[in-house]
């Protein structure tokens, strides 16, 4: 069944009310009860119990016919909303190209080149290169004719270099398609292939410059390309620059954003992540204020699609800054929602596991952990290879301070056979030398404050840079260092985000 339920739960409330006005218009007969069944399915009322709320009897024959209508009206409101949000700008430089070609053929040159002059600035904008190509097609068509016309060369110029930027970006789209369909096989199937190689091979491919940077949709691509890649060699802190100044030159490039700003709000989410993984959180705050801004834009067109991603990273650069409290009640109010793209509350779920544990909150971890009930192998293809692998640290982790033996001693066996080879292939060795050390931990708890342990945990760790250690790494080992020190484990990890 369609999952309409879903669907209109990313409505604003404009748009709920729009949709609204849309069935009543629409509404041939007094008694169709499709506005009802709307309100319904918008108030999360229990789907089994709609057929006798609508109808006074379980009649499902009736329910689904109108749950039919319902989806096929959503199909055709959403369509021309889309069409007044996302066309209307190539709708009015269409119009006028024609308006253009028409005066034209009348000799009206003055008026006509004045027209294109307009087009061109606006479709520059918009960066719409197929557009412009018909500008410049015009332009250069007629521009022999009149005085009006500007120079030939510089139309050919012009005409030219639009015609590279197109077939660019086209080719930009191409790559990113080929390199996101091998990194599917990275991140949910856990094979391990050379990021390095298959860019730069893709690249050759296709052509693509290694400096293009032509919109925010491109630049999104790419960044989910290197941001992919840094989140397996957990290397985020040298892709800023690449990022950040590409981000400068279209932000200057662009004077209105209107037309990019679904991948402008993804691209200032990517932005503000690679700070907090830096943790450098004043920084990724500050791209979230911006995010946040962007998201209130076109009257909050993306706001509800945007608002788990943005409050899940808002509560980690909380809770990473030293305000738990103020990150665990944020947590607390996302994950009671419903209807969210999996893969993000999967994410919410596990970070509040992860600051309940730092807490002592050992009880509350485990009855959000709980809803984890699927197989490591469902997660897999819902949330990739790493995000399970993390599941998997934290729910030992948990089980060890909570005492279930029975739970700690398997869970040691499935991990190190699922998962120790992609470790080891992927250059992550030290989850299983972390792991080494947990279960001498969990079989002696005596021995980890020895100085033989300690020393043993010196000498087996190579610790980069504050800036550049992977800041969830440091809060698994922050857990060992608390046992070692007899320390508060939050209070650790704050000291080892602080330590240069």
């Amino acid at each position: 069944m369609i999952a309409i339920d879903v669907i209109i739960s990313q409505f604003s409330t404009e748009e709920q009310q729009e949709f609204v006005k849309y069935l009543l218009y629409k509404n041939k007969r007094h008694d169709t009860k499709n506005v009802q069944l709307f309100q319904l399915l918008l108030a999360n009322y229990p789907a089994k119990e709609i057929p006798k709320k609508l109808y006074g009897k379980d009649n499902k024959t009736a329910y689904h016919g109108l749950r039919k209508r319902l989806w096929s009206s959503l199909v055709d409101f959403m369509a021309t909303q889309s069409l007044t949000h996302e066309v209307s700008d190539e709708l009015a430089i269409t119009k006028r190209i024609l308006v253009a070609r028409n005066l034209l053929l009348q000799k009206q040159f003055k008026t006509a080149f004045k027209i294109l002059n307009k087009v061109e600035k606006k479709a520059r904008e918009i960066l719409h290169f197929s557009l412009l190509n018909e500008v410049y097609h015009t332009q250069i068509q007629y521009a022999h004719k009149t005085d009006f016309a500007p120079s030939l060369e510089v139309l050919i110029e012009k005409c030219t270099a639009n015609q590279q930027d197109f077939l660019q970006e086209e080719k930009l789209n191409m790559a990113y398609a080929v390199i996101q369909e091998q990194l599917q096989k990275v991140v949910f199937k856990g094979e391990i292939i050379s990021f390095q190689s298959l860019i730069q091979e893709t690249y050759e491919r296709f052509g693509v410059s290694k400096e293009i940077g032509l919109s925010y949709k491109s630049l999104y691509q790419l960044a989910q390309i290197i941001n992919s890649v840094a989140d397996v060699n957990k290397a985020y802190f040298a892709i800023e620059p690449f990022i950040l100044e590409n981000y400068k030159y279209i932000s200057n490039r662009l004077k209105q954003t209107d037309k990019h700003l679904f991948y402008h709000i993804k691209v200032l989410y990517l932005i503000s992540n690679i700070f907090f993984r830096k943790k450098e959180f004043a920084q990724s705050l500050n791209y979230l204020a911006r995010m946040k801004t962007a998201m209130e834009q076109q009257k909050q067109r993306y706001y509800k699609s945007s608002l788990v991603s943005y409050q899940c990273l808002l509560a980690l650069n909380y809770n990473y800054a030293g305000n738990s409290e103020k990150a665990i009640i944020l947590l607390e109010e996302v994950i009671h929602l419903k209807k969210y793209d999996l893969e993000i509350m999967l994410d919410v779920h596990l970070s509040l596991i992860v600051f309940y544990f730092q807490q002592g909150e050992f009880k509350k971890a485990q009855k959000i952990g709980s809803k984890f009930y699927h197989t490591d192998k469902w997660y897999e293809e819902k949330a990739g290879v790493e995000w399970v692998i993390k599941k998997n640290l934290i729910e030992l982790l948990l089980h060890i301070e909570l005492g279930n033996i029975s739970y700690v001693d398997s869970r040691f066996v499935s991990f190190q056979r699922k998962y120790y080879p992609f470790l080891k292939k992927s250059g992550q060795s030290r989850v299983i030398t972390f792991l080494k050390f947990v279960k001498e931990y969990y079989n002696a708890p005596e021995t980890v404050t020895s100085e033989v342990f300690r020393m043993a945990v010196k000498d087996s760790f190579e610790w980069k840079v504050r800036v550049e250690e992977d800041i969830f790494v440091m809060s698994f080992y922050a857990w060992l260092k608390a046992k070692m020190n007899k320390t508060n484990l939050y209070k650790t990890t704050l000291e080892l985000m602080e330590l240069d």
